[in-house]
């Protein structure tokens, strides 16, 4: 048991922290308008995600599910349940919207030689939208240390609070980005 949580615990720390570097480095290179850092977050994380992100995250479902299997929790307590759920929203954020996005902007600047003010509008939405992932894996980090209960309604209120801020954030400054000659919508 005290292996696999060493495990689990490592394999959530690296992929929490690669996934935060990105996030700040993200924000930065949007804010300084540096294109360049862009693109390079881009290719990085395109880069990760088959070295790290997957293999990391993958490592922490299994060990948490042979935690759950081999120690005292049961899969049906609330704060597993979260903590899964949590695991399938930044899976399908990952699978069905981050990594097309990303595929699509990269072939488009491959296919026009460069970044253009569209592939860097896109990019930038991109890395808003990719907040949410973030959000949602700290959010199943205080799930698995505070453990809550249906009992605990002011946490699980405060959780949902974090999950509503969290999403305004990321849709809000993916929605403010424009590609030159765009129109506010």
């Amino acid at each position: 048991y005290e292996f696999l949580l060493f495990v689990h615990i490592s394999a959530s720390i690296i992929w929490i922290v690669a996934g935060f570097l990105m996030l700040v480095l993200g924000l930065r290179a949007d804010r300084t308008g540096d294109e360049a850092g862009i693109k390079r977050l881009l290719d990085d994380n395109t880069w990760l995600a088959t070295r790290l992100f997957i293999p990391a995250s993958l490592t922490v479902v299994v060990a948490g599910v042979l935690l759950t299997i081999d120690g005292p929790w049961e899969f049906d307590q609330l704060w597993v349940v979260l903590g899964l759920l949590g695991y399938a929203a930044t899976f399908f954020t990952g699978v069905a919207i981050l990594r097309p996005r990303g595929d699509a902007i990269a072939a488009a600047i491959e296919r026009d030689g460069g970044m253009t003010p569209a592939s860097l509008a896109d990019a930038r939405r991109l890395l808003a939208l990719a907040r949410i992932d973030y959000v949602v894996l700290v959010l199943v980090v205080a799930s698995m240390t505070l453990k809550p209960t249906g009992d605990d309604v002011g946490l699980l209120v405060a959780m949902a609070l974090v999950l509503a801020a969290g999403l305004a954030w990321a849709l809000t400054a993916a929605q403010a980005v424009r590609t030159p000659g765009e129109a506010p919508a």
